[in-house]
């Protein structure tokens, strides 16, 4: 299943994870749980059960959400970039348009400055956004630098939480690079408009005329070549809206200084400006708007494909049956038996010609913790996570051969949902070393994207209590050594509060 979110969407699922981290798991898995309920009695589909969870969530919100942020400041920087970029193009066409009645307007000069210049960044401009396509994000650090600087200044909690989401070089912080050249796309856009535009109204408003002038022996032949083929797209037009001046009309607005203007013909002159509009629309604002569609569609792929690792993980637990669920007359979840800890063979214990259960959940444990935990608050760890008692147990080491096995093992096996859910219990006080990292990779890796991995850290053992809630610092060491694993996500809950 694959949610696609856009990047005000992505922020405040971020902006609420990082709420349920500090919550109690039991706690979390029970409102997402009502919320499964209740959106299930108003009738809403399974593959919709994300979006009802983050639209509940926002309502309930006190705080200013970073979507409302990100939008507010989105809004303004767009229409700052459109209304600066329709400006300085009107100023520059009104700069070259400058006409006293003693010399024609050049028309080499208007295309070196108002036509070749926008054709040139066009090229660029599609150079980088297919080679940003491609996932080469370099080059950004200064954008993204300068927008942490600016959310930096902000008081409000959501300036502070975007400006440390934009920290590094995940989705959030490409999503961000691609809207900003879709905004670049947009003051291209319409700085040629407010080209067009003052070209037209001076046009319109102001007796102009055009000429041309060169030093060098081109002639009125090689100019109607030039001409001509910079009218080819539009050629197909009737000749009578005058799309390119003719040979005869190149050659009678030709500008010879030490002849002046006098000699020259008034339709010859005013021939030039079809087709000067027409480089224009074609040349700069058609291109731009290809590259702004494209620019939008590319972004709009890149949310599309996402699929944000906890998505699953909501829909998980807004799907799990409940266990006390006096009110609601659910069925609780088939669970294999754990009361004597013996879950390992479990499913192959299952007597021939039995439909096998489908596992909620699998549990790994060191096996210097066998016979330390009761079956019975081992189930209640699974529940605790995922809302599934553990449907089999295994005594492994974290290294890669042990892992190894646990994956021969559980292939082939039916799950609940058709999600494979691991939960990994690991003594925190222990410091996380390079095989342990290495073994947690090799338990999240999954192309499908169909697993989910979730650690479960146990402090110091307290008597015969073996499940004791970790210290901050413990916790923090395995936090800050599992991020080094990034992209692969993994869930830590601590195992006194699970």
């Amino acid at each position: 299943m694959k949610h696609g979110l856009r990047l005000g969407d992505y922020l405040d699922l971020e902006w609420f994870l990082d709420q349920d981290r500090h919550a109690d798991s039991s706690q979390t898995l029970e409102r997402d749980r009502q919320l499964g309920l209740a959106a299930a009695s108003d009738g809403i589909p399974a593959n919709r059960f994300f979006s009802y969870w983050l639209a509940q969530r926002r309502a309930g919100e006190k705080e200013v959400l970073p979507s409302a942020l990100l939008r507010t400041v989105r809004t303004l920087t767009r229409w700052a970039v459109a209304a600066l970029c329709l400006g300085s193009g009107i100023s520059m066409i009104r700069a070259l348009l400058l006409y006293s009645g003693v010399e024609p307007i050049n028309i080499s000069v208007f295309l070196l400055v108002a036509v070749v210049p926008q054709i040139l960044l066009c090229v660029a401009a599609l150079v980088v956004l297919g080679i940003k396509s491609r996932g080469d994000w370099s080059g950004f650090s200064l954008l993204f630098s300068c927008v942490r600087a600016w959310l930096g200044r902000g008081r409000s909690k959501a300036a502070g939480f975007m400006s440390t989401m934009l920290s590094g070089r995940g989705w959030a912080a490409r999503m961000l690079a691609m809207d900003c050249l879709a905004c670049m796309q947009l003051g291209g856009l319409c700085f040629a408009l407010g080209c067009l535009t003052g070209f037209l109204l001076s046009v319109a408003v102001t007796d102009l005329a055009f000429g041309w002038q060169s030093t060098l022996q081109v002639g009125a032949q090689g100019m109607h070549a030039l001409v001509s083929m910079l009218a080819l797209p539009w050629s197909w037009m009737p000749a009578s809206w005058g799309g390119a001046p003719s040979l005869a009309q190149i050659e009678g607005s030709r500008i010879v200084l030490k002849e002046g203007i006098s000699t020259l013909v008034n339709a010859d002159l005013a021939a030039w400006w079809p087709f000067l509009g027409f480089c224009l629309l074609v040349y700069a604002v058609v291109p731009r708007c290809i590259l702004l569609a494209f620019a939008d569609r590319r972004l709009r792929n890149m949310e599309r494909v996402f699929m944000h690792p906890d998505v699953r993980r909501i829909v998980d637990r807004m799907s799990v049956p409940r266990l006390d669920s006096g009110m609601t007359k659910e069925a609780p979840p088939a669970t294999l038996p754990l009361d004597e800890l013996d879950a390992h063979n479990a499913v192959e214990n299952v007597p021939a010609g039995h439909d096998r259960p489908r596992l909620g959940c699998v549990l790994l444990l060191p096996p210097e913790l066998m016979d330390r935990i009761a079956g019975r608050d081992l189930a209640q760890l699974g529940r605790s996570v995922y809302g599934y008692a553990p449907g089999r147990v295994f005594w492994t080491d974290l290294e890669q051969d042990g892992i190894s096995d646990v994956l021969k093992a559980c292939s082939g096996l039916s799950w609940e949902g058709d999600h494979e859910r691991y939960a990994v219990l690991v003594e925190g006080w222990q410091p996380p070393i390079r095989e342990n990292l290495l073994a947690l990779k090799q338990l999240g890796q999954d192309a499908r994207q169909n697993r989910t991995l979730s650690l479960i850290l146990a402090g110091r053992p307290s008597g015969d209590n073996w499940l004791t809630a970790p210290t901050q610092i413990e916790r923090k060491a395995w936090i800050e050594a599992v991020e080094r694993l990034d992209p692969l996500h993994i869930e830590i809950f601590g195992a006194g509060a699970a």
